[in-house]
């Protein structure tokens, strides 16, 4: 999502680094996977710190939050898909977010 919009000719490659992985950590903790220290060591492999953190707080805290309705299960999606079980519900959640 970051690497195809606009604001890609705006910002480094470390900021677009640190900005995935920090996006890519905030979804996997909270869906439940554990990565360890695996994205802290990428930031700082890219040479990405607290302060290019907190100044892109917004924009991972904004895409975050899409990827992560994109991918819940809606309780009227759940019915359906038990419904009918080769319905796909994170297909037209996703559908809904384009």
């Amino acid at each position: 999502m970051l690497h195809k919009a606009e604001r890609r000719t705006a910002t480094t490659k470390t900021v677009r680094e640190t900005e995935a992985e920090a996006i890519a950590f905030v979804v996997s903790q909270t869906i439940g996977l554990d990565a360890g220290n695996s994205s802290a060591d990428y930031i700082h492999l890219y040479h990405g710190n607290a302060a290019l953190l907190t100044e892109s707080l917004e924009v991972i805290q904004k895409t975050s939050a899409l990827i992560l309705s994109a991918i819940e299960t809606k309780p009227e999606e759940a019915e359906q898909t038990e419904a009918h079980p080769n319905q796909n519900a994170t297909d037209a959640t996703l559908a809904e977010v384009a």
